[in-house]
């Protein structure tokens, strides 16, 4: 995993609870701005953005939750963050970055059909979430699905174009497919 990646996977990881998640209205302007970022770096403190707004509850309990769920997983609790996360779902089924999450935990845990429904959610609810669509990427890379995971990740470079992680798959399974530009 490249150094920007990882940043941006420690600031999703930590970063505070508040107000907002897919409904924010700062997100379209962050979308903008990501679609134009001049460099890869700038994208990921954009993506970082983002990844926040998405966290981000308007109730106090959905914020609880996530913090507890976030904890769990980085703690290596996926059985805890999952129950977490169906409670979550249950009480606030439009909360788009509780099922990505949810999708995340079963991805860890080998369980690609459950993850992949969880996606389908988050993309119904937020189908500009680059994070579930690499998500798709890595399932259907993982099932052997090449021509289906680089359009996957295809439609993450649409909303992010310098995503440095997509566009590494992509030329990996052009490769590996064979295929020149």
């Amino acid at each position: 995993m490249n150094r920007f990646r990882l940043l941006l996977l420690a600031a999703i990881l930590t970063c505070p609870q508040s107000f907002a998640d897919q409904k924010n209205d700062e997100l379209p302007e962050l979308f903008g701005k990501l679609k134009s970022a001049n460099s890869p770096q700038q994208a990921v403190m954009i993506e970082t953005e983002i990844w926040k707004k998405w966290y981000e509850r308007d109730d106090n309990d959905g914020g609880q939750d996530m913090t507890s769920v976030i904890e769990a997983m980085n703690n290596g609790r996926y059985t805890i963050a999952i129950s977490l996360l169906d409670s979550l779902v249950s009480k606030e089924p439009d909360f788009a970055e509780a099922w990505n999450r949810r999708a995340t935990v079963h991805y860890l845990l080998g369980n690609f059909e459950q993850s992949l429904a969880d996606i389908e959610k988050t993309l119904t609810l937020e189908p500009r979430h680059f994070g579930a669509l690499s998500g798709v990427g890595l399932i259907m890379m993982q099932a052997g699905e090449e021509e289906k995971a680089m359009h996957a990740f295809e439609q993450v470079l649409e909303i992010s174009p310098q995503n440095l992680s997509a566009a590494k798959s992509i030329k990996d399974l052009e490769s590996k497919l064979g295929v020149t530009i």
